[in-house]
């Protein structure tokens, strides 16, 4: 595919702008919108296609806008995917960081961890999928960069997740076992119930009462014993 030239881009602003020119407020704005509109519907057909069967014109079909708008902002399918893998990556990182360094208990923050997870499994099962997918196809994504790539991933968002199971040891309230293991068992536990929870067919109620028994286990397993 041979890149967007000058004139190219002239006319893509032109098709899609009001008569009056846009502020430059206004036209972050609107990039950004049509940026997401293209990496929604990338992550659509790319859950049903895979990365190898991922096709940039089914992708502009899809999101209602040309090929040639596409590649405006993005030069192949590589980097539009990649893209995408950050921008989901991101979120994740900052929901552990908000969910995990709070005050609170390291129980209280656990528990909303694993039911966020749990529950996002029942309500968005897509997500969950893309999500596992994604992790899978790091090798291919990235390549000779992926390894460094998972662990950086890994470490930026477990690390808040393995400093909470410290916290909670040294409270008393988890068991006594290498932070990092228990921190990994901790998140087996809920990586397995929200993938089994995102293939089921289920109500939000039902979704929600099983969920329910699942946080409830996963913490079982993790929490100190009676003396």
């Amino acid at each position: 595919m041979s890149a967007v030239n000058a004139n190219d881009h002239g006319l893509i602003e032109r098709s899609c702008s009001p008569i009056s020119p846009r502020s430059k407020e206004q036209h972050d704005q609107v990039r950004r919108e049509r940026i997401d509109q293209i990496r929604k519907a990338f992550s659509e057909v790319y859950l049903e296609k895979g990365v190898q069967g991922t096709d940039i014109g089914e992708v502009a079909k899809k999101a209602g806008v040309s090929r040639t708008l596409i590649y405006y902002y993005f030069k192949d399918k590589m980097e539009l995917i990649q893209g995408m893998f950050l921008e989901y990556f991101e979120a994740a990182k900052q929901f552990v960081g908000g969910a995990l360094i709070t005050e609170e208990s390291p129980l209280v923050r656990l528990e909303r961890y694993a039911r966020f997870y749990l529950e996002t499994a029942v309500t968005k099962p897509r997500r969950v999928i893309l999500y596992r997918n994604m992790i899978n196809d790091m090798p291919i994504v990235f390549g000779g960069q992926s390894q460094a790539f998972y662990h950086t991933f890994l470490d930026n968002v477990h690390g808040s997740l393995i400093r909470t199971v410290e916290e909670g040891i040294a409270a008393g309230l988890l068991a006594e076992v290498e932070p990092r293991l228990l921190a990994q068992t901790f998140m087996g536990g809920v990586t397995g119930a929200m993938l089994e929870l995102a293939k089921r067919q289920l109500s939000e109620d039902e979704g929600r009462a099983l969920a329910d028994q699942a946080v409830g286990v996963i913490l079982q397993g993790i929490v100190k014993s009676p003396a």
